[in-house]
């Protein structure tokens, strides 16, 4: 993971690749979570390709380091909003749970 992470530095394909990793590997540690956190936030809010998703999808993982699900649920529309329907369900589960 350190490698990884070293690459994500200069490299915005690695910083995301580096968060679905760690959604989809809730058990992976890193050092400086908030850092981590700091730039999927950035890459979502500069709207880059699938940090949205990324960003969503870690906060709703099982990663202790990272989840947050009422912050997901403010992405989640946030989302919608912008019209990405993809996240529809999600915002309907957002409000059920």
């Amino acid at each position: 993971m350190t490698l990884i992470d070293r690459a994500s530095t200069w490299d915005l394909d690695a910083r995301m690749q580096v968060v679905r990793l760690l959604a989809e590997f809730p058990e992976v540690r890193v050092n400086g979570p908030k850092r981590v956190l700091y730039d999927a936030v950035q890459a979502a809010e500069l709207d880059e390709p699938g940090a949205m998703k990324a960003l969503i999808a870690l906060k709703l993982s099982a990663n202790a380091q990272f989840q947050d699900r009422p912050g997901a649920c403010k992405l989640v529309d946030t989302a919608v909003s912008r019209g990405d329907q993809s996240m529809a369900q999600r915002l309907a589960d957002c409000r059920t749970n």
